[in-house]
């Protein structure tokens, strides 16, 4: 399995409804059918079909009760009705996070993400799914009985990758962060380790969603969100909808050519040269300073040294900066987004990064296009990919027959 029915196909209707019922009794407590209709805008007999196919499911249960002297019949999320699984994976790392179903959190629009346990461990570069998964399936399980529940009763669980996700297939694309990763199937090796209902999709468009529903992107009907790390990559939110394109791949930012003239500059992992993601990724930018220091460098320490007053490292957050608002200023361009939500390792710049992004965006873009675009640090800062896939995993694992 991969990221589900599209939007606006039947089942995709079905399953937006579902969620829509779900938000409403995770807001409302314990609120009547018909309450759910109004605050739902569905049919009453959509709202009575849903809530008896949500209880055979085991997430809702409704029942008589007494209120103000007369008896209603109210719907309420069984406790207990199960966890998802969030797994982020990264050049170097990789984040488990679990959240409860019946949490009233995981409401869209609710103002923070739901309690969740979470916990992270570092990978060697380079490593392939093998070991991934064995290390995902150990954080699962070390989170589970952090919690006190058993592996039964996980309903599901996403997978977030630094790769284009092919929509139809679930395999990584070849431009892909992770070498030993391209081309696998990841939701079928995941549903096969775990035992569990799978889906995988791109770590920006998670870490969108994440944002979207709980951070900086909460209201903002045309957005973008920019995840600034070893790999680079933006999720979009246009007219209110996270939009992924046709195949699932729309946002790969960091293959944007920033100098596509210059014959000498640096090969992408993509085959192009010049790409963006070869001027602004982590390793890049730590790498421009190595030399002065003698010593490897992270993000942290470089952020460190700028706030210290640290002349090379200004520099170095600056020209990043620059770098990424000269590619960002088409999107703006095209697409006038209200808000851009900077992600990622190098998020933590702050306005050492913000600032030479804005002013570039400003010089770059068609006049006025940016003149309402907020540049603000995401709320979720690292968390954002793997809240993002407890996210989808809640919506999934909930909605699914």
């Amino acid at each position: 399995m991969n990221t589900g029915p599209r939007p606006g196909s039947p089942s995709g209707l079905r399953d937006a409804n579902r969620r829509r019922v779900l938000d409403a009794v995770r807001v409302g407590g314990a609120p009547t059918q018909a309450e759910i209709a109004g605050a739902t805008g569905l049919a009453p007999a959509t709202v009575s079909n849903i809530v008896r196919d949500l209880g055979a499911a085991g997430l809702l249960s409704a029942g008589d009760e007494v209120r103000a002297g007369r008896r209603v019949r109210a719907v309420r999320l069984v406790r207990g009705a199960g966890m998802v699984a969030g797994i982020d994976v990264g050049h170097r790392h990789l984040r488990v996070a679990l959240a409860d179903v019946a949490d009233p959190a995981a409401a869209a629009g609710h103002p923070g993400p739901p309690g969740r346990s979470e916990l992270r461990a570092d990978l060697p570069d380079y490593h392939g799914v093998a070991e991934g998964l064995a290390t995902a399936a150990s954080l699962i399980d070390e989170a589970l009985a952090q919690v006190g529940v058993r592996r039964e009763a996980l309903r599901g669980a996403v997978v977030g990758l630094p790769a284009p996700v092919d929509r139809a297939t679930g395999a990584v694309g070849a431009s892909g962060v992770l070498p030993g990763w391209v081309g696998v199937p990841v939701a079928g090796r995941v549903s096969e380790h775990l035992g569990i209902p799978s889906w995988v999709d791109n770590d920006a468009t998670l870490g969108t969603l994440a944002e979207q529903r709980w951070g900086a992107l909460r209201g903002i009907r045309d957005g973008v969100f920019l995840k600034l790390s070893d790999g680079v990559g933006a999720g979009l939110v246009l007219d209110g909808r996270l939009y992924r394109g046709p195949d699932g791949t729309a946002g790969e930012i960091g293959h944007v050519a920033v100098d596509p003239g210059d014959r000498h500059a640096a090969v992408c992992r993509c085959g192009h040269r010049g790409c963006l993601e070869t001027v602004v990724s982590t390793r890049t930018v730590t790498a421009l300073l190595e030399p002065l220091l003698g010593a490897p460098l992270t993000v942290a320490d470089m952020v460190a040294r700028a706030h210290d007053g640290d002349a090379p490292a200004r520099r170095v957050l600056a020209d990043t900066g620059h770098h990424v608002g000269a590619a960002l200023a088409g999107f703006c361009t095209v697409l006038t987004p209200r808000r851009i939500v900077v992600g990622g390792e190098l998020a933590q710049a702050g306005d050492f990064l913000l600032a030479p992004l804005h002013a570039a965006l400003e010089a770059a873009a068609l006049p006025g296009t940016t003149r309402t675009a907020d540049v603000v640090v995401a709320e979720l800062a690292e968390h954002a990919p793997v809240l993002g896939a407890v996210a989808l995993a809640l919506d999934r694992a909930t909605t699914a027959p």
